[in-house]
């Protein structure tokens, strides 16, 4: 089945699609704000044209290996990790899933996830990045989840540094 997976920003930009199943995340719900939106939203969900969906991201060792070794883990929201998982569930089941997200951090990883998205007001990510953290001092590595901001063995600031790049074409 054909499906589209939208983020906050995909229906606030007036994406749906009428021939598909929409879907969103309640928490993605929760993020809109404006009374139009709100007010679109309430019709798809009436139509049946848009259903709510929730999974849990956090059992997911595939999503969670993906987002800790791309160092995504850190920049994605619960909300954005439970889009990407509900993207995944469906396409696991052999679902065409689309998602619909204007976020780069969550293009990046879709794209090394393998699932399809499409931008609404933005040309889209044009290469995956992957990150490290590491010292600016004494270039000691830390783990991409690391909360430290300050090394442990010099006290420079930890930074994120983009490790590779690769094309999307």
């Amino acid at each position: 089945m054909k499906l589209y997976i939208l983020d906050a920003s995909g229906l606030i930009n007036g994406f749906y699609s009428k021939d598909s199943l929409n879907l969103m995340t309640s928490s993605t719900v929760n993020e809109i704000k404006d009374i139009n939106t709100e007010m679109l939203l309430n019709n798809l969900i009436n139509d049946g044209i848009l259903r709510i969906e929730d999974v849990d991201y956090s059992e997911d060792e595939q999503i969670n290996n993906v987002l800790l070794s791309s160092g995504d883990l850190m920049r994605l929201s619960a909300t954005d990790k439970d889009i990407i998982a509900l993207a995944l569930t469906h396409k696991r089941l052999g679902d065409d899933v689309t998602t619909v997200t204007d976020d780069y951090s969550m293009q990046n990883a879709l794209k090394l996830l393998k699932l399809k998205f499409k931008s609404v007001r933005t040309k889209g990510i044009q290469e995956t990045i992957q990150w490290k953290k590491l010292c600016k001092g004494c270039r000691k590595e830390y783990p991409s989840d690391t909360t430290l901001e300050e090394c442990d063995i010099c006290g420079s600031p930890i930074i994120r540094k983009r490790m590779n790049a690769r094309s999307n074409h």
